[in-house]
């Protein structure tokens, strides 16, 4: 039993950094669904598979398989696959989306604060979207990187929106 209040604490800290580090988010119940979930004490794996669905207040994942490792009591991966595998952060005032993150493959490295998308990759925050063979996104110092294969052609791709009107003081 402590094992699993242990894993379910890594998980609550896994999700309230990639929501924003939100104080409220503590407070919150984490679901986990699944068609199927599959847990190695020795090993320390959790694996779920089927439309798996991980949500705590304003975070939602998506995947069709995950897999959770710990160690030393707290969770140290989270790898996430689909067709898409997709995360979404939604602002708590306007329930808008404020970060949206979707790849075949999505890697969550707990102590390195790191999120990386393979193949497929998309983000997207405030508007501006970057697409790209792989995307690694360090959380703790908002800084993303992308690029394509080394074998692949496939070029990144950013868009950048312009800002409003209003925001340029064009309209007073």
């Amino acid at each position: 039993m402590k094992l699993f209040a242990s894993f379910f604490k890594s998980l609550a800290i896994f999700l309230i950094l990639v929501s924003g580090g939100m104080k409220a988010q503590t407070l919150l119940p984490i679901s986990i669904e699944s068609d199927l979930a599959e847990r190695n004490e020795k090993t320390r794996v959790t694996v779920y598979k089927g439309n798996v669905l991980i949500t705590q207040g304003n975070l939602s994942i998506k995947a069709d398989f995950v897999t959770i490792t710990e160690n030393a009591e707290q969770i140290s991966k989270i790898q996430c696959a689909g067709s898409p595998a997709s995360f979404e952060q939604l602002d708590v005032m306007s329930v808008k989306p404020v970060l949206i993150g979707s790849a075949n493959d999505v890697e969550y490295l707990l102590q390195e604060q790191q999120i990386n998308l393979s193949q497929n990759a998309s983000l997207s925050s405030n508007g501006a979207l970057i697409t790209g063979d792989s995307i690694n996104y360090d959380l703790k110092n908002e800084i993303w990187k992308a690029g394509g294969t080394e074998n692949s052609q496939k070029r990144i791709r950013l868009f950048i929106p312009p800002k409003s009107v209003k925001s340029q003081n064009l309209i007073p």
